[in-house]
């Protein structure tokens, strides 16, 4: 009786609007129901509207004193009729549009809610709008956790690093969930059987940082990779939770044009990895802007110290393979089955370094592990450690 004496208030409301066009208000008769089935025909014929009608629905919806209908006319039109893409599409576009011109919170908060759920590339265009200058961050943010694609995630990943206050937990909570789903439908790197049988341990298996600490927003996981981030800065620097003395690091890592990044080795989490610790270079050494490099600045060199063999990077796009063994004094880098550097720190730093400066972390004994983002996207993954000492 309750339900039916609010429809009818609510119904009495809505005809009364002089702006109602005949065709909604013989559509919003059969909100709210109780069963989809009640209001069959009218969300059929919800699927034919017009945008004049659509207009029309969120004039109302922006009304307070008008809202209940309304809501559940669009509510139950997302959850039931907008199933094939074209649909979603439509009413993603037209939702996307109507969003900017309501002026009631709960207008708004249910179309943002809506929009999560259609998830069409108009509804993260939108809501990413929204994050940027809303009130409603917190609604946007969730709304796109919800939607989930590749787009989703990156509106999420920018927004991280621009918001702050309250905004920025429930954007960087939304990100956490995002993140947790995506990796749900990674492929999870696993040890090869000899590996197992060496002691080698996974620090990054293509689904968490868990094992990862430092500037992880500048940092995306993408396909089973660690992607360098440079949107908001140089994707700073992404070091191991746990820190090493004698190892073997092993990892693959795929460049893009003119790349430069840094593995830091026996690094403490502050300060200049290649000066507080050891910095071998990552770059792609074919690119032209490169070719006046120092020697000690190509790829595999301990920066600033000695320099590495040249000529055994993958051609630009393929997946390189290097493996890093520190074990005391000796540093040794094997790139794509090619020793390119094999070198004792200490003798060859016993006269003074390669570009004359100081090194003062360069005889470290132990430090963390990390990539030192210089600005430039590179992938890694496949990272796996054996601790020799």
């Amino acid at each position: 009786m309750l339900r039916k004496i609010i429809s009818g208030i609510s119904l009495f409301l809505i005809l009364s609007a002089p702006a109602l066009r005949a065709q909604v208000s013989e559509t919003l008769k059969a909100f709210p129901y109780q069963k989809a089935a009640d209001a069959a025909p009218q969300l059929a014929a919800m699927s034919k509207w017009t945008a004049s009608d659509w207009k029309e629905l969120l004039r109302l919806l922006d009304i307070d004193s008008l809202k209940l209908s309304p809501a559940y006319a669009l509510d139950a039109y997302v959850n039931n009729v907008a199933k094939d893409p074209a649909q979603r599409s439509a009413a993603a576009k037209t939702l996307s549009k109507g969003l900017t011109g309501l002026n009631s919170f709960f207008a708004r908060n249910l179309v943002i809610q809506c929009l999560g759920r259609l998830g069409d590339d108009a509804a993260v265009s939108a809501l990413t709008k929204v994050l940027r200058s809303d009130r409603h961050v917190g609604d946007a943010a969730r709304a796109l956790a919800a939607i989930g694609s590749d787009k989703a995630l990156k509106a999420l990943e920018k927004a991280a690093s621009g918001v702050s206050g309250p905004a920025k937990s429930e954007v960087e909570a939304a990100l956490a969930h995002i993140r947790k789903s995506v990796a749900k439908n990674t492929p999870s790197f696993a040890l090869s059987k000899q590996e197992r049988k060496a002691g080698f341990e996974v620090l990054f298996d293509g689904r968490s940082l868990d094992r990862w600490t430092g500037n992880k927003s500048g940092y995306l996981l993408q396909d089973g990779a660690i992607v360098v981030n440079p949107s908001g800065g140089s994707g700073g620097n992404l070091y191991t939770a746990d820190q090493y003395g004698n190892f073997e690091f092993r990892f693959e890592f795929q460049l893009t044009p003119g790349a430069n990044n840094g593995l830091g080795i026996r690094s403490p989490l502050k300060g200049d990895a290649a000066y507080v610790g050891m910095e071998l270079q990552i770059l792609d050494n074919d690119a032209e802007k490169y070719k006046t490099l120092q020697t000690y600045q190509y790829h595999g060199s301990v920066y600033g110290v000695v320099a590495a063999k040249r000529g055994f990077l993958k051609p630009m796009g393929e997946w390189n393979r290097q493996t890093v063994i520190a074990n005391g004094d000796r540093i040794k880098v094997i790139l794509n089955d090619e020793v390119i550097l094999d070198t004792n720190v200490r003798e060859i730093s016993k006269n003074g370094t390669a570009d004359k400066r100081p090194h003062p972390g360069l005889l470290n004994a132990r430090g963390h592990i990390g990539f030192l983002g210089h600005g430039d996207v590179v992938k890694f993954r496949n990272i796996r450690i054996l601790k020799m000492d």
